[in-house]
């Protein structure tokens, strides 16, 4: 075979330039410290590589989220036990003052702590985390929780309902709730005493009917009913002029009796001849009715409806006003002892339902709290095993890059040696 002069420069500079490639290629393998340049070099390794930082992208995702929470949780958990301690203060002066030797001064200043320890829980209920965020409002985090009205009550302005707490995600299957609406908190706590009950219009009256207060007027029979939905129904006379009368009924329209078997009914108003009601004198009238007394005002129309049941839940500010108030009403002599004793009871027992439902949030809170702190580990062990992973498929072997770049220099030089010998051959030498 006739090898030209040509084909003998063309083999000595693509052999150069191979050498000079590979050279070059491991030189920036180790100047990167990667064991492939571009995807082309390993398609596999590099959809691996691809899918590992993703995975620890969002792993590390997952534990800011954790980091967010557990400061807002961890002083949401400091925020119950303060309520708790506050609680316990009132629960010892509601006992303190429910004493027959304690003089005027002693439940004038009960009565004084009690609102000034009212007035703490409410500070608590609008307290702020480090995020200028609202504790307890849900969702709504920039809007105060709870407002106090004119008429002294507090009312809760959060967020409820679905969606009324924010979750972050911990993993790419759990959402952790970041903290507790106030209307769970501080609202929604079950009444104990079976001795609160209130009174409603029905949906469907027509009239004027209005209802100024509830009480309890005989303990026995109020808690006999305590479980009872009764309904107060108004009827015109069927002639006029005549009187506006009222009958007691249960849910399912069966009349009711009173602890002497008589039928519970009674006269509010009368009608004028042109069928016009007239309001009874005084226009307060109060209706007594399985141990409870509704007081009411107002026009009914025919077949008016007032639905009289027992109190499911009380806030704790309610109790707590209920029973410095009572504990005011006993100095002026507006109620007696047997009337305070009653109030100081029902303090008490709804204090401890408040008591148990803030334990029942405290341990979810410690729970969420836990699985964070759980979470954090197992985050970091996984951080762990994929770097681990994405540094097996990524990262260059230097001591096999070291030994091939000191291959491939020699090469390199070996070839830019022969190259430039061959260079140098020609026929005419030899002539």
């Amino acid at each position: 075979m006739r090898i030209s002069t040509p084909q003998m420069y063309q083999g000595g500079l693509s052999a150069m330039q191979r050498a000079q490639s590979n050279f070059n290629k491991t030189s920036l393998q180790m100047s990167t410290g990667r064991s492939y340049l571009t995807p082309s070099d390993d398609p596999n390794g590099a959809a691996q590589t691809v899918q590992l930082d993703t995975n620890i992208k969002k792993t590390e995702q997952y534990q800011r989220n954790n980091d967010l929470a557990k400061p807002r949780l961890e002083q949401e958990e400091a925020q119950i036990v303060a309520t708790q301690n506050v609680l316990q203060r009132v629960r010892e002066l509601v006992v303190a003052g429910n004493n027959d030797t304690y003089i005027k001064q002693n439940r004038t200043i009960i009565a004084s702590e009690i609102r000034k320890l009212r007035e703490d829980i409410i500070g608590i209920a609008n307290l702020k985390d480090a995020n200028d965020e609202y504790l307890f409002a849900g969702a709504r985090s920039h809007t105060e929780p709870f407002v106090t009205g004119t008429d002294g009550k507090v009312s809760y302005v959060g967020a409820i309902g679905a969606g009324s707490v924010r979750e972050v995600s911990i993993t790419n299957a759990q959402n952790v709730a970041i903290g507790d609406t106030g209307s769970a908190v501080f609202m929604e706590i079950p009444e104990r005493s079976g001795l609160l009950n209130e009174a409603v219009p029905k949906s469907t009256n027509t009239g004027t009917l209005y209802v100024n207060s509830t009480s309890v007027t005989n303990l026995d029979d109020a808690l006999n009913s305590s479980e009872q939905t009764l309904r107060i129904r108004f009827s015109y006379p069927p002639t006029n002029p005549g009187p506006v009368e009222y009958d007691v009924l249960d849910l399912d329209g069966n009349s009711v009796r009173n602890s002497s078997g008589d039928l519970i009914s009674g006269i509010y108003g009368n009608t004028d001849a042109a069928g016009v009601f007239v309001a009874p004198t005084p226009s307060t009238q109060s209706i007594e009715l399985a141990g409870r007394m509704v007081t009411i005002t107002g026009e009914p129309a025919d077949g008016d409806e007032l639905i009289s049941r027992p109190v499911s839940q009380v806030t704790i500010f309610q109790t707590l006003d209920d029973i410095a108030t009572a504990f005011e009403d006993s100095l002026t002599g507006t109620i007696g002892s047997e009337a305070l004793s009653r109030a100081s009871s029902i303090a008490l027992r709804n204090i401890d339902s408040g008591l148990g439902r803030l334990d029942e949030v405290r341990t979810t809170v410690g729970l969420r709290i836990s699985t964070l702190e759980m979470q954090t580990g197992l985050n970091d062990e996984r951080v762990l095993d994929l770097s681990t992973t994405l540094s097996d498929v990524r990262d260059l072997d230097y001591a096999d890059a070291i030994s091939r770049f000191k291959l491939q220099e020699a090469v390199l030089e070996a070839a830019q040696q022969t190259y430039v010998k061959v260079n140098k051959l020609s026929l005419f030498d030899f002539l």
